[in-house]
């Protein structure tokens, strides 16, 4: 994780010294405070659904596995961070098929409520030419309705658990669990929009019809990066989508470069963050161990 973590760093840093030289660098560090609140919004969001599916498990914890986990995504597949939360997990006594569960629950939802931010926002800051491109993606929002139905996805996820050989869940997700979890998804998206204002604004974009252009664009250049499955962490398909969205308030070089910087920052907050998880915990562990030493 770390390799591809840092390739994707090294790889384009020519390129964003380019960018870097033209936006204001008091709003690009601006940037990553809300850029780093909504990374910490989806733990929540991915939290608040295994507690729904019965494995609740303190916000220390959670932070841990979650953002830990999440650096899978950056290896080809965009199955790995779902493999390492399982794993993870288990040290705190959550069964893999829960874990699992929850993760992909959360990511439907995730998508769910980006594209409903996604085809609110774009309109009102004159971003349409993406939703024209992308007009597909809104037939996830009727299909998600219907699938994540509490009445629909409980049953089903019990029949594919059966056909796994699995045992089924302790218990099925609810309204209740749905929805908060669906709303802490919903202030991520406008907070990595807010981040993405922010750096639009320090290569001259107009702070009206930039903001929702933010919202709406960033959330829709996520929603493809995690359908389109074989590209780690969206590479690529984001940029383009970013491009398309972000061209009528700035032009398609100042987009680029937005959507470069975006990627970089986003890729080392996320390594930060799970860099600090687990260095908090390693000073506990240590201490722990040595007042078991001291046991007789």
């Amino acid at each position: 994780m770390l390799a591809f973590g840092a390739a994707v760093v090294v790889g384009r840093w020519g390129e964003l010294r380019v960018a870097l030289e033209r936006p204001s660098w008091g709003l690009v560090v601006a940037a990553g405070v809300p850029a780093a609140g909504g990374i910490l919004l989806t733990a929540l969001g991915w939290r608040t659904m295994l507690a729904d599916l019965g494995a609740p498990l303190p916000a220390r914890v959670a932070g841990r596995v979650y953002l830990l986990g999440q650096l899978g995504k950056y290896l080809p597949g965009s199955v790995w961070s779902f493999v390492a939360q399982a794993e993870l997990a288990r040290d705190h006594a959550v069964s893999r098929r829960v874990t699992v569960t929850g993760g992909v629950l959360g990511l439907l939802l995730a998508v769910g409520t980006g594209v409903v931010t996604a085809f609110v926002a774009l309109p009102l800051g004159g971003g349409s030419g993406a939703l024209v491109a992308y007009w597909w993606v809104v037939l996830v929002v009727p299909a998600g309705l219907v699938l994540l139905h509490p009445r629909v996805i409980g049953p089903l996820l019990d029949r594919v658990l059966r056909l796994l050989r699995r045992e089924p869940l302790v218990r099925r997700p609810s309204y209740r669990g749905m929805v908060t979890a669906a709303g802490w998804y919903a202030l991520s998206w406008l907070l990595l929009g807010l981040h993405c204002w922010l750096l639009m604004l320090g290569f001259g974009a107009p702070a009206g019809t930039s903001l929702p252009v933010a919202v709406g664009g960033l959330t829709l250049a996520f929603c493809l990066g995690l359908i389109v499955v074989p590209a780690p962490a969206g590479a690529g398909v984001r940029e383009v989508a970013l491009v398309l969205a972000f061209a009528p308030v700035l032009g398609p070089g100042a987009s680029l470069a937005v959507a470069l910087i975006s990627r970089i920052m986003l890729t080392v907050l996320d390594f930060v963050l799970a860099g600090a998880v687990w260095a908090e915990r390693r000073p506990r562990l240590r201490a722990r161990g040595r007042t078991k030493g001291l046991r007789p």
